[in-house]
């Protein structure tokens, strides 16, 4: 079965900086259609995921205009390695609700994988 380097190969992932304002995550996000953007310091390795979910937690703070990604990001974020088998991609997609999985390589963000990645190199052995 294929490798997450394989189906990751020569794609762009967006990504950004952890001082982003939330402004700019959400057009982003509109205007790409994502749910979600890795979110990455300034050497480049991955600090948390800023998702739709998180931005509409804090639409109602008083301080929502001047928030960052750092401030509304989640932390503790589950992402899988170029050398991963897409079975252990799939299962983490069953497993929970996420439709998108940041791919490392040493910390650093390299690419993201989705779950219509996934069904389709699977539908290419079937």
């Amino acid at each position: 079965m294929a490798k997450v380097k394989e189906i990751i190969a020569g794609r762009k992932c967006f990504a950004v900086d952890s001082k982003a304002s939330v402004k700019k995550i959400s057009k982003i996000l509109t205007e790409r259609k994502l749910t979600s953007l890795p979110v990455v310091d300034s050497r480049g390795k991955l600090v948390g995921v800023v998702s739709e979910k998180d931005i509409i937690k804090n639409f109602n703070s008083n301080k929502f205009l001047k928030m960052t990604a750092k401030d509304i990001m989640t932390k503790n974020v589950t992402c899988v390695k170029e050398s991963d088998a897409l079975e252990k991609v799939a299962k983490i997609f069953s497993d929970k609700s996420l439709r998108k999985l940041p791919v490392i390589k040493r910390g650093k963000l390299i690419g993201c994988i989705t779950r219509d990645d996934v069904i389709s190199s699977f539908m290419k052995y079937y």
